[in-house]
């Protein structure tokens, strides 16, 4: 995990909370070793995978390392999570009110994890020229990761040219928030490519 949650106000961050910011240079493959594990970028923190068209970003599984990874492998590993403080309308508290900092929910396949908040433009980084290979895994039923799920991502956020390959759920679902998102390549995902949820 990159950070530890600071809550949904950023003028009032959980007291002990630490902010981190992950810097991944171009060119550089990040591999998991197994199912369960995936990238968590809490509230508050930032991840900058900033790649390039020669020297792509890649996250993957050990198998893709290894080459025992084929054209049918998915699950080798959990995939990305982006948790931010942007609004969201599916309220975990009873009686919040919808883009408050009171509206917040845990965030599908990683337990504890929360996003929302009330930051239209909140930040959790950038991740550009990027490739999330042979991702997703379910947790529990109804708890699968994709390859990448922003939760709660603000329009600070900058994503683009993500290429996301052999997820065994959704490509991308996008869990609230404001973020936008350009030049995505999605291929061989086992269920939605493109997916959205309040």
């Amino acid at each position: 995990h990159v950070g530890t949650d600071r809550g949904a106000d950023p003028a009032a961050p959980v007291a002990g909370s630490v902010q981190g910011i992950l810097t991944i240079d171009p060119g550089v493959k990040i591999f998991a070793s197994g199912g369960s594990d995936y990238l968590l970028v809490n509230r508050g923190s930032q991840i900058f995978a900033e790649g390039t068209a020669t020297q792509p970003i890649i996250f993957t599984g050990r198998g893709n390392v290894v080459g025992t990874a084929d054209d049918q492998t998915s699950q080798l590993w959990g995939g990305v999570v982006l948790l931010g403080r942007a609004p969201v309308t599916d309220c975990e508290a009873s009686g919040a009110a919808e883009g408050t900092v009171d509206c917040q929910r845990e965030t599908e396949g990683a337990s504890g994890a929360k996003y929302g908040g009330a930051q239209v433009a909140d930040s959790s980084g950038r991740m550009s020229y990027v490739q999330i290979r042979y991702s997703g895994f379910t947790l529990a039923p109804d708890k699968e990761l994709q390859g990448l799920t922003p939760s709660g991502t603000g329009s600070g956020t900058q994503l683009d040219h993500i290429q996301i390959h052999n997820s065994s759920d959704d490509g991308i679902e996008v869990f609230g928030g404001r973020v936008n998102m350009k030049h995505l390549v999605i291929t061989g995902a086992e269920d939605d490519n493109l997916d959205t949820d309040v």
